[in-house]
């Protein structure tokens, strides 16, 4: 699978100053385990400006980053399902079983599938967005709330929102998603990271080989 590639020109005549194959995956590694770390903090920042409902994507994403090495140098993965939708967009489209992709309408619903709702009904909906009628999933009845959360911890404001009729859900046949290269970091600054700690590492590799000085 396609991702981001990171050509640090600023390692290569550093790479030359250590002595085997071993170090050189060693430095690899340290460079991979720092860019790791901010894509976390990164993410986990995300999380917070843009997940205040929902399942927090972002924080998912942030604990899927791992670090490792293959020949060509040091690896950063994020396995979060749908994290390179978002990076690269595309078309999204209904899986086999079903007609239609569900677009949150109202704030709870982020990060929140239907199949979590109770009382919700298919029903066509005035969006003053577009001026005319659209398929949607409403609130049938007061009690419409996310039946995986105990009613007793549901916010109160969001309690006292649920009305009759309130679009839950629009209902779409498919979404052109626009690339948002934000949701990493600038390529710059990984690359800066990386450099950083990998030249750290190889000063201290070499105050060790050095030894004690009188």
């Amino acid at each position: 699978m396609p991702g981001v590639t990171i050509i640090l020109d600023e390692v290569t005549p550093l790479l030359e100053r250590v002595r085997t194959a071993a170090q050189v995956r060693g430095l690899a590694l340290v460079g991979a385990r720092a860019v790791a770390s901010l894509v976390k903090t990164h993410l986990y920042g995300l999380d917070a400006q843009r997940h205040r409902f929902g399942r927090h994507f972002y924080r998912q994403a942030g604990d899927s980053v791992t670090s490792d090495t293959t020949p060509q140098g040091g690896v950063v993965s994020i396995t979060q399902t749908g994290f390179r939708q978002r990076l690269f967009g595309g078309t999204i489209v209904p899986g086999p079983d079903k007609q239609f992709l569900t677009i949150p309408a109202v704030p709870e619903a982020v990060g929140t599938r239907a199949g979590e709702w109770s009382g919700l009904k298919f029903a066509y909906a005035f969006d003053p967005k577009i001026g005319a009628l659209r398929p949607a999933l409403v609130r049938a009845t007061p009690a419409a709330v996310k039946s995986s959360a105990p009613a007793g911890k549901l916010n109160r404001a969001i309690r006292q929102n649920i009305e009759i009729g309130d679009v839950v859900f629009w209902l779409v046949r498919k979404v052109e998603q626009e690339a948002d290269p934000t949701v990493l970091p600038e390529s710059e600054q990984m690359a800066t990271t990386a450099v950083g700690a990998i030249k750290t590492r190889i000063e201290r590799l070499q105050s060790r080989s050095a030894g004690p000085t009188n």
